[in-house]
């Protein structure tokens, strides 16, 4: 048996590979194994490990906590709120609702070619779909500064 821990370009996490004498590949999160060995046990199923301070690669054991599936997924539900966001467009200021943004972000990760642009508007959102213009900013920056790694 083999195993060994990768960093995902994607998102940052870490992850470890445990490769059986078959050549079977399984992958496990990272923190989840610092908090098995930290605990002596394994997790269950229900159990998930959420980072504190919400960095996803800072997987010191005072950072991780265990907390209940269900728990854990509602308390990422509400990680978008509403703000203040500038039209990629024309330049005005609209609100972008925590459920816009929630939308928008899992519209991104559905990985079409689709160009994504915040704008105020559907005349605004129409003008980025004809191609004649050009977005002031990037969106996915916009996501990061926001909300951290999309």
């Amino acid at each position: 048996m083999k195993q060994y821990i990768y960093t995902s370009t994607k998102d940052g996490r870490i992850r470890q590979v445990i490769v059986d004498d078959n050549g079977k590949h399984t992958s496990k999160s990272y923190p989840r194994v610092v908090m098995e060995e930290y605990l002596g046990r394994p997790l269950k199923d229900n159990e998930d490990v959420h980072h504190i301070d919400g960095d996803v690669t800072n997987n010191d054991i005072s950072n991780l906590q265990i907390i209940l599936h269900g728990e854990h997924q509602q308390m990422h539900s509400t990680k978008y709120h509403d703000t203040t966001e500038i039209c990629q467009i024309c330049g005005n200021k609209f609100i972008m609702t925590g459920k816009s943004w929630s939308r928008f972000v899992a519209d991104i990760h559905r990985k079409t070619d689709k160009k994504r642009c915040l704008t105020c508007s559907k005349s605004c959102a129409g003008k980025m779909s004809s191609g004649k213009y050009k977005p002031l900013y990037s969106v996915e920056d916009r996501i990061k500064e926001l909300y951290g790694a999309i």
